[in-house]
């Protein structure tokens, strides 16, 4: 007997099962009732609040009179009411002042050491040797100003001396060359920038003068003076002040001391003369009789 590889033909049965089942299929659907929705809100008609306190403690004080009327300060509101007008018109005022511009705010404990940033000087005052008499700050705070005199010995009535002025944040500046320099005939003892003005400047002289110059006036920066008369200071002036300017705001006023013992307002007119407005003197009977003074 022999084997031998035979290839035949695929042989396929289809089925009739499948047939009959596929027949009796059908295809069935159905829906729910419709759904009926509603919406409904409510809200409470009265409100109310409860708070908690610490524990009491028994010797704690109790105060035996009503806080009540006491909480309740009308003239508070008053005040607000009267102040609101200025408070606003000074907000917006710093608002548009640059002189915190750039300033960053440091949280850390500051360096208690002091750092020298600029050395201002006039050459031609420390070439006479001059010294520094006077500093003052303008209303922007970025132009300072100093007067240059003679603290020691000296004729400082016939002696000239400066007044100058040095714009630290403008570009260009130089420590050496100040802005503006004006020359006074008398040594000048005391500064005083106008509070609002920025370019008003008021000085008092050792000859007894009060001077007023406006820096923004490059030809003639003077544009007021006391002048040596029965009512000015008959000693030098160590101290000038800038009184506000009510109820006339168009007329300034400034105020000087001097070692005579005279305290004078002066009072700006249009010609440019400082006029005697109000004064006060200082004399020895007025003085209390256990005051240790020499003179």
């Amino acid at each position: 007997m022999s084997f031998v590889d035979e290839v035949t033909d695929v042989v396929s049965a289809e089925s009739v099962w499948r047939k009959s089942q596929g027949a009796r299929c059908d295809s069935r659907s159905c829906q729910t009732r419709p759904i009926a929705s509603k919406e409904s809100s409510v809200q409470v008609h009265e409100a109310s609040e409860a708070g908690t306190q610490t524990e009491w403690k028994q010797d704690q004080r109790v105060l035996d009179i009503d806080l009540g009327p006491l909480l309740d300060y009308p003239d508070v509101g008053k005040f607000l009411k009267r102040v609101e007008g200025d408070m606003i018109r000074e907000l917006k005022k710093n608002w548009k002042s640059h002189a915190f511009d750039g300033f960053e705010v440091t949280w850390e404990e500051q360096n208690p050491q002091v750092s020298c940033l600029h050395s201002l000087q006039y050459p031609d005052a420390v070439a006479e040797n001059f010294q520094v008499t006077s500093v003052t700050w303008n209303a922007t705070g970025s132009v300072i100003a100093c007067s240059y005199g003679r603290l020691g010995d000296g004729d400082w009535s016939t002696e000239k001396s400066y007044v100058c002025t040095w714009n630290l944040d403008r570009r260009g500046f130089n420590p050496s060359h100040p802005d503006v320099v004006l020359d006074v005939p008398s040594s000048v003892m005391c500064l005083a920038f106008h509070p609002s003005r920025p370019c008003l400047i008021a000085g008092g002289l050792f000859n007894g003068e009060v001077l007023v110059w406006d820096t923004s006036r490059a030809d003639d920066p003077l544009i007021g003076r006391t002048g040596l008369s029965i009512d000015s200071h008959v000693d030098a002036v160590y101290q000038v002040r800038w009184l506000p300017e009510v109820p006339q705001p168009q007329r300034l006023q400034v105020l000087s001391v001097s070692s005579d013992g005279k305290i004078l307002v002066w009072q700006m007119e249009k010609d440019g003369q400082l006029v005697l407005h109000n004064g006060f003197a200082l004399v020895a009977q007025q003085m209390p009789s256990n005051s240790r003074i020499s003179k």
